[in-house]
């Protein structure tokens, strides 16, 4: 056996173990919580999501990146996501990518009317406007339909930043470390 791949199902074994799910062979699931063996994201700013059809140059892949209550101390009247430029070199794009933004946790509920909603690749950032402010300690979930993954595996930490009601300047929330085309 291979060692990358002795390596892959390695890890497998210590993710699911330690609490995180792997869904079937097209979806992978993330939570907040878990076990980080060599560095990334301190666990107090890992935000959670899901990748449904998380293959490699899949053109119908599906983001659910969740952001939990209690990381939304007051009103949200802004969101901004950033994403590397490493997604874009390694042949992932949002050219035809739809956005929306739901209720609650895992895939989402009602959806959250949004008055606007810009997609900069140049700038490599998402940025969401909800026609009224979000809540403070309210759960939701940004969804990016139809994207086109990279061709090949790769981590990629997309950056949430928020401006809360009230504040001068969009302040960090977290980082969603997405392993992305794992299949």
């Amino acid at each position: 056996m291979k060692l990358k791949q002795w390596l892959h199902r390695s890890l497998l074994g210590v993710l699911a173990a330690s609490g995180l799910a792997i869904a079937g062979s097209t979806a992978i699931a993330q939570t907040t919580e878990g076990l980080t063996i060599f560095g990334g994201v301190d666990s107090e700013f890992r935000l959670g999501y899901y990748i449904d059809n998380n293959e490699r140059r899949s053109n119908d892949a599906r983001y659910y990146l969740r952001v939990a209550g209690g990381k939304i101390p007051q009103d949200i009247l802004e969101l901004q996501i950033s994403y590397p430029e490493k997604f874009e070199e390694q042949g992932g794009y949002f050219t035809s990518a739809r956005i929306e933004l739901r209720e609650g946790t895992g895939r989402g509920g009602a959806t959250i009317e949004a008055d606007e909603i810009i997609v900069d690749p140049e700038a490599n950032v998402f940025e969401i406007y909800p026609s009224e402010p979000i809540p403070a300690n309210t759960s939701f979930i940004v969804v990016l339909h139809d994207v086109r993954n990279p061709n090949r595996y790769g981590n990629y930490f997309f950056t949430l930043d928020a401006l809360y009601q009230g504040g001068p300047l969009r302040e960090f929330v977290g980082v969603w470390p997405l392993e992305v085309a794992a299949e």
